[in-house]
């Protein structure tokens, strides 16, 4: 009798052992599904945080870039071609080019401060609209345009018209280039400008330059 009810309490000793390991297990097993499904949502949680982000930057890009035909204002005038945009952005105006005022590899050139007064005195600290013949920027990251003041004026032809810039045709954005060269054909011819006080060369690339001032 004593070994049969020594027999019944290691059974239930036993039961008891297989039933914790059981438990166990499977408490392990749940715990690895849980794990595997928080660590997908968290996975899954970071890909649309990071997706959510990207876009916003993207959406923050595209509200600071100038649009065409909207008027933005002109920040600071660089030199006779160039100037700084209010949200940072550089532009280069189409179809025309002044005297050398901050090129490393140029001395100044005769009438380039007159050119960067100039351009001072028509856009400085205004407003204006611009819009691109093919190209969108040039190869420094510029953006390229034909700009344009509330009033109506054609800043890139006023330029030329009254000599301080030379026609400057460089395909593919030629689509205004005709006016430019009719009214430097005129500016030369009553020696406005530079075409009155600067000696006139031809470069190497063929483009036309005023003589060097240091």
């Amino acid at each position: 009798m004593k070994k049969f009810l020594i027999a019944i309490l290691g059974l239930f000793i036993l039961t008891g052992f297989l039933i914790s390991i059981a438990s166990l297990a499977n408490s392990y097993y749940l715990y690895n599904n849980l794990r595997k499904i928080v660590t997908s949502d968290l996975n899954y949680l970071d890909d649309r945080i990071y997706e959510i982000e990207k876009l916003l930057v993207e959406q923050s890009v595209k509200s600071t870039t100038p649009k065409y035909d909207e008027y933005i204002k002109v920040k600071r005038v660089i030199d006779g071609d160039t100037i700084e945009l209010e949200n940072g952005e550089r532009l280069r105006y189409i179809g025309i080019d002044t005297p050398e005022l901050y090129d490393p590899r140029k001395p100044v050139q005769c009438f380039a401060e007159e050119a960067s007064q100039k351009n001072k005195e028509l856009v400085e600290g205004k407003l204006i609209k611009f819009n691109k013949d093919i190209n969108e920027r040039d190869k420094y990251q510029r953006l390229l345009g034909y700009v344009y003041l509330q009033d109506g004026t054609f800043v890139n032809l006023e330029m030329v018209k009254q000599g301080y810039a030379f026609s400057y045709t460089y395909p593919p954005d030629i689509s205004m280039q005709d006016q430019f060269l009719e009214a430097e054909k005129e500016a030369r011819e009553k020696k406005l400008g530079l075409w009155g006080d600067c000696k006139i060369t031809t470069n190497s690339s063929g483009r036309e330059e005023t003589n060097s001032i240091e």
